[in-house]
C-alpha cells in the first residue's frame, strides 16, 4: 500500500515538474524568479523580449521598467520623486512641469549644481588634479527654458532624428535636475562641437571611467548602448547618482543607468523583493 501511494505521488509531481522544464522562464511565475518583475508590465515585458529574444529576461525586465523598450516621448511618465538623487529621468521619464531644484550651490563661471553633487565633483576635480588630469567644467544646470533654446536650435539646424539624439526634449534632460555636468579636458573653442573635442581618448577620461563611481558619478550615455538610451555617445555627460549606487553599478558591470534602475529602483520592485523573500522562508 504505501509503495502504491509513493508511485502516485512520484507521477504527480512530474505532472508538475515536466511542463516547468519545457516552459521558458518567462511564462512561468515570473516573480517568483526574477523579483524586479512588476506585473503591470506583463504585456510589455512579452513584447519586448519577442523582438530581443537573445536578451536575457533580467534584463528585458530591466529595460521596460526603465522604459526604454518602446520609442522615447511615447509613452511619458512623471517623475514623483524629483529631489531623489536616484530619479530616472529619460525620454520616456519626465520632470513635474516648473520643476526646479531647491538645494542648488555655486561652483564658480556660471555653474551651478545641487549641494552633494557639487560637493562631490569638486573633490573628484581636486583629487585629479593632483595626478595631472585637468577636468574643466562645460555645461550643469539647465533651466527648462534653456533647454529648450538647445532643444529648438538643434531643431532648426539637424533633422529631428539627429536633434534628439543630441538633445533631451525640455523636461527630460538630466541637467534640469542639477546632477548632470558636462566635462572635457580643456576649454572647447565656439566652433568645435563636443564630439570634436576627442575627449574619449585622454588621459582624464580613463581616469574618470576607473575612479568617478567613488564620487558617486556614472557615465550616462555610453557608445555601447546608443540603441537603448536613444543619444548619442556622449563620454563629455556625466550623472551623479551617489557614491552607494554608483560603486554597485562598477562592481557588477552595470553600464546603463536604466538597467540598474530598472532591477533596484523602480516602484514597487521593493515590495517585489520582500514578498519573494517572504516566500523563500514558508
Amino acid at each position: 500500500m504505501r509503495k502504491a501511494v509513493t508511485v502516485s505521488l512520484i507521477i504527480a509531481a512530474l505532472f508538475v515538474v515536466l511542463p516547468c522544464l519545457s516552459t521558458p522562464a518567462a511564462a512561468q511565475t515570473p516573480d517568483m524568479y526574477y523579483p524586479h518583475y512588476l506585473r503591470r508590465y506583463a504585456q510589455r515585458y512579452e513584447d519586448y523580449y519577442a523582438r530581443n529574444p537573445g536578451m536575457p529576461f533580467s534584463r528585458v525586465i530591466a529595460y521596460v521598467n526603465g522604459g526604454v523598450d518602446i520609442p522615447g516621448y511615447s509613452y511619458i511618465q512623471t517623475i514623483n520623486n524629483p529631489n531623489d538623487i536616484a530619479l530616472m529621468i529619460n525620454k520616456n521619464f519626465g520632470l513635474p512641469p516648473g520643476y526646479e531644484p531647491e538645494d542648488m550651490v555655486d561652483m564658480g563661471y556660471g555653474s551651478r549644481m545641487r549641494e552633494e553633487a557639487a560637493e562631490q565633483f569638486l573633490q573628484m576635480k581636486e583629487d585629479a588634479a593632483t595626478l595631472g588630469h585637468r577636468l574643466v567644467v562645460i555645461s550643469t544646470y539647465r533651466t527648462f527654458q534653456n533647454q529648450a533654446g538647445k532643444y529648438n536650435e538643434a531643431l532648426a539646424n539637424f533633422t529631428r532624428e539627429r536633434a534628439e539624439q543630441q538633445f533631451a526634449r525640455p523636461g527630460h534632460s538630466e541637467h534640469q535636475t542639477g546632477l548632470a555636468i558636462d566635462i572635457l579636458h580643456r576649454m572647447k573653442s565656439r566652433e568645435e562641437s563636443m564630439s570634436d573635442a576627442r575627449f574619449e581618448n585622454t588621459g582624464e577620461y580613463a581616469w574618470l571611467r576607473e575612479n568617478a563611481h567613488n564620487y558617486g558619478f556614472i557615465q550616462r550615455y555610453p557608445r555601447e548602448y546608443r540603441n537603448v538610451h536613444g543619444f548619442i555617445f556622449e563620454p563629455w555627460h556625466w550623472r551623479y547618482v551617489g557614491v552607494d549606487i554608483a560603486t554597485a553599478m562598477y562592481d557588477e558591470g552595470i553600464g546603463l543607468f536604466e538597467e540598474y534602475y530598472g532591477m533596484y529602483l523602480a516602484p514597487g520592485i521593493a515590495a517585489g523583493r520582500v514578498n519573494r523573500q517572504a516566500t523563500r522562508l514558508w
